[in-house]
């Protein structure tokens, strides 16, 4: 599963990544000027990946900083698929070395031809090698600071998902049945210990939502239960006041002090011998215990 999220946020930059440094080891016949392209675009693909691993942890990218990093995942994609007929050249190349002398006589290619394709891909090269540096141009070296992610007061989108009608939700069915079986045994009883599924993924793919349609279905099966968003600077004493205001089903200014370490110890004693479920959104984890 971190690999494929891994995957969704970089595109085609790790497997591109190691590809290229296949490219630069002995194995491969590299032309002199190749090499030093090859290896310009390795560091430059390095700066681009790092690029796209810092925006994967921005919670709500600005829109330029988000077609930056579309752009630059479609670039890798681009690239990986001309890596791959380069290499499918050279090990090509590398296999009819080691057929018989009769096998290449009858199917070797004209020396000239080689020559031509190894020149071929030395242009091609310095295409791939022209593309980047106008995209790092264009994108000031791919650093991130604080104007590229304004921070400001809206309302938490999140918010609305949580609200959301569930008539207006098509194809939800299916991954919040999956979620449901992940938390039963294999009776189809929910489990009696401890529980935790995440839910991970992208801004905008409905995480909110889809914990809250899980906690809605599995909510009658609870003495108690509470659904709370969690941002990345939380305010750990309310997040802990809205819990106990929901477990205990009173209003939120009477859950006690703002002493977070009193509202927990009040927590751990209402939840003694109860079966309750908590969800938090941010990075949607669904916690169930029994």
């Amino acid at each position: 599963m971190e690999r494929f999220l891994v995957s969704a946020a970089t595109g085609a930059m790790t497997s591109l990544l190691g590809k290229l440094g296949t490219m630069l080891t002995d194995e491969y016949k590299l032309l002199k000027d190749v090499r030093g392209d090859i290896e310009f675009l390795k560091d430059e693909l390095e700066a681009m990946q790092t690029f796209l691993l810092v925006m994967a942890d921005v919670e709500e990218p600005n829109p330029q900083a988000k077609l930056r990093a579309d752009a630059v995942r479609e670039l890798s994609y681009d690239i990986e698929e001309k890596i791959d007929k380069f290499m499918l050249f050279f090990n090509h190349e590398s296999s009819s070395k080691s057929k018989s002398i009769k096998e290449i006589l009858g199917k070797i290619k004209p020396k000239v031809l080689d020559i031509k394709t190894r020149h071929k891909i030395a242009k091609d090269v310095r295409d791939i090698k022209r593309t980047v540096e106008e995209t790092s141009k264009r994108y000031a070296r791919y650093q991130i600071d604080g104007s590229s992610m304004p921070r400001n007061n809206r309302v938490d989108p999140r918010l609305c998902a949580i609200y959301k009608d569930p008539s207006e939700l098509v194809g939800i069915d299916t991954p919040r049945d999956e979620l449901v079986k992940l938390m039963s045994d294999d009776g189809g009883e929910l489990a009696t210990q401890l529980t935790i599924v995440s839910i991970v993924g992208t801004g905008g793919l409905g995480k909110t939502t889809l914990a809250r349609q899980v906690y809605n279905k599995l909510g009658a099966n609870f003495d108690c239960r509470a659904f709370v968003s969690i941002s990345r600077s939380p305010n750990m004493t309310k997040i802990l006041s809205s819990i106990l205001y929901q477990l205990r089903n009173q209003d939120q200014d009477h859950a006690g002090p703002g002493d977070p370490q009193f509202i927990i110890d009040h927590i751990r004693e209402f939840l003694k011998d109860k079966r309750h479920v908590n969800t938090t959104t941010s990075s949607s984890i669904l916690f169930q215990a029994g």
